[in-house]
């Protein structure tokens, strides 16, 4: 399903690249194409129609999952828009009357609705759309993301913060330290489920604002400013100076610290004293330096291959990067991207679901599709290139 010109994007893109770069940019790319759901072999009864749903991985996971179509938006929007948008449209077409979106949608249309996604939707729109500008489609998934987030301040908002119901798969972090008892993930006021909050209302607001819905936007503007200061006041551990997950119903920080602990960094909610304080984490071999695990090396439940028990994804690594490089401590996020750019480089046979982040062997499901897409942003980050 490749064109030319993709294929012409692909050279544009890494015109300035080294051969090495360029060699892994082209795997990346590779995969997300080959990843493209389609009708043939064991399939009956294909629901995409003409979308071209991008699943995680061809052998292991056939169908289209909320956080990771997202993810896939942002990769395609580089090379093939139509392709990028139907991500959204696939997820659309099967959000639920409430408002809710599945947590996947398998290929013969059978659905698990019991819980969700994070709420990355809308940011991942905006960073398509900044990346290939299209009003006419900010206009269609406009009142399919209100209704979703109208979804989320009724059903995981308690007029204080916002948190994850009914699993720990909701949060996509599936098995994390994070939710080990007793920190159950709906007691939790989890870090990331509010900063992505914080980037559904700003994401909201530039749609509004593109669109001329002045009024809409104010509103979000307004929410987003509310929020983001709820997270530096009730979010922030003064004690260990890091952001963290907050238990609400023991009334105690979980001590728990994780790449989501920097994305107040990556969505701009933390004040450079905080932010220096997080770079201090970032920079130390007791906690992130430089793998960047799920979970901090120097937790006692710490292990180096266990799927989010430690290893790094590339997902939450680039959260972490790229929030390091928005503040302005280039140097660091440049070793970091440099270390897990070569561990992927160096498992040349596929790309991998994550990485041991202490040998850098590549692990879990292979051929994975939001991988290829942070190889991608990683790489363009290296050249100083960010287009969201």
């Amino acid at each position: 399903m490749k064109t030319e010109q993709s294929i012409e994007k692909l050279q544009q893109l890494t015109s300035n690249y080294s051969e090495s770069e360029k060699l892994l940019a082209k795997r990346a790319y590779d995969t997300l194409y080959s990843n493209i759901i389609s009708p043939e072999g064991d399939i009956i009864d294909f629901v995409f129609g003409s979308y071209r749903g991008i699943v995680p991985s061809p052998r292991t996971y056939k169908g289209v999952w909320n956080w990771d179509a997202a993810f896939h938006l942002i990769g395609m929007s580089r090379f093939d828009t139509e392709t990028a948008k139907d991500q959204a449209r696939i997820m659309f077409k099967y959000q639920l009357p409430n408002g809710q979106l599945p947590d996947v949608v398998y290929s013969n249309g059978n659905m698990v609705t019991k819980f969700t996604k994070p709420p990355v939707f809308a940011w991942a729109i905006v960073c398509g759309n900044k990346i290939d500008d299209d009003a006419d489609f900010l206009n269609y998934a406009y009142p399919f993301l209100l209704k979703n987030l109208t979804w989320w301040e009724t059903e995981r908002y308690d007029g204080l913060l916002f948190s994850y119901k009914v699993h720990a798969m909701e949060s996509g972090w599936d098995n994390s330290v994070r939710f080990d008892y007793p920190n159950k993930v709906y007691d939790l006021y989890a870090i990331d489920c509010n900063c992505f909050m914080v980037s559904f209302y700003d994401s909201m607001k530039y749609m509004a604002v593109r669109l001329g819905f002045d009024s809409d936007a104010e509103q979000f503007k307004l929410k987003s400013k509310e929020l983001a200061s709820k997270i530096n006041e009730r979010l922030y551990d003064k004690d260990l100076n890091a952001y963290c997950d907050y238990n609400r119903k023991r009334k105690a920080f979980t001590k728990q610290f994780s790449p989501t602990s920097f994305l107040p960094l990556f969505f701009g909610i933390a004040d450079k004293e905080k932010a220096e304080k997080m770079k201090d984490l970032a920079s130390d071999k007791k906690y992130f330096y430089k793998g960047i695990p799920t979970i901090s090396y120097n937790n006692r439940k710490f292990k180096s291959g266990a799927y989010w028990r430690g290893p790094c994804w590339l997902n939450t690594a680039y959260f972490v990067i790229r929030g390091l490089y928005n503040y302005g401590y280039k140097p660091l996020a440049a070793e970091l991207t440099d270390n897990i750019l070569g561990w992927c480089a160096k498992n040349d046979d596929c790309i991998y679901e994550y990485y041991d982040s202490i040998s850098g062997q590549g692990l879990g499901a292979k051929d994975f599709g939001w991988s290829s897409v942070f190889i991608i942003e990683l790489l363009q980050l290296r050249h100083n290139i960010t287009d969201f």
